[in-house]
């Protein structure tokens, strides 16, 4: 992809369709926001040390069943889509965050996520007449950007549920080898540190740590 944009995001609600677009700053702003609350020893820990199935897992995950990880793939999918890297789905984010949902979240934070994905599943159902990963690109699209801005049918999932799964797709992708060592910079040796590195020297990248 081109070195002034980077992967992921949705476009703001006045529009119709999800804008994969952001540019590296946007990124890195977001996804230091985002994972503020995900960086915590026992996650970072996880998300290196967790073992992604090649294309992605499928079935029954350590704490969602079957049909919830499917929609949950599709989800993380959307969010960050297959460009000339590999999208969230096929680096196993579904089954990062399943995994950290499981090892290293709060129990009943973890039954209040599973529970809001298991509503938004059974009302994109009602809505649309399909499961999630079945719909065509363009309802994918359209649910997505319900869901983010909390409008119809997803009223009663709450916000807060797209913002964890923003933070956790994010977080997962980003962990991954593909979205370390292709979309970020990755530094198998690190080297001294520096707090005011100009990301223009870099191609516009940020730095992945070494443990991936």
């Amino acid at each position: 992809m081109a070195d002034s944009t980077i992967k992921g995001g949705l476009s703001s609600p006045d529009t119709s369709a999800v804008d994969t677009s952001l540019s590296r700053r946007q990124l890195l702003a977001t996804l230091s926001a985002s994972c503020a609350g995900l960086l915590a020893p026992s996650a970072l820990a996880g998300g290196f040390a967790y073992n992604r199935k090649a294309g992605g897992s499928k079935g029954k995950g350590k704490l969602l069943n079957a049909e919830q990880l499917a929609v949950l793939a599709a989800l993380v999918e959307v969010i960050i889509p297959q460009t000339d890297t590999l999208g969230a789905g096929s680096v196993d984010t579904h089954g990062f965050i399943d995994d950290q949902l499981a090892n290293c979240t709060n129990p009943k934070e973890a039954k209040v996520f599973v529970a809001q994905l298991e509503l938004c599943r059974n009302l994109i159902l009602k809505q649309w007449g399909k499961a999630y990963p079945s719909l065509a690109t363009n309802d994918q699209n359209a649910a997505m950007q319900l869901l983010a801005t909390n409008q119809a049918p997803f009223e009663k999932v709450g916000s807060d549920f797209f913002t964890k799964l923003k933070s956790l797709t994010l977080f997962g992708y980003y962990t991954s080898q593909e979205g370390g060592s292709k979309e970020l910079v990755y530094l198998p040796i690190a080297g001294g540190y520096d707090g005011d590195f100009k990301l223009s020297e870099n191609g516009g990248k940020a730095f992945m740590p070494h443990q991936i």
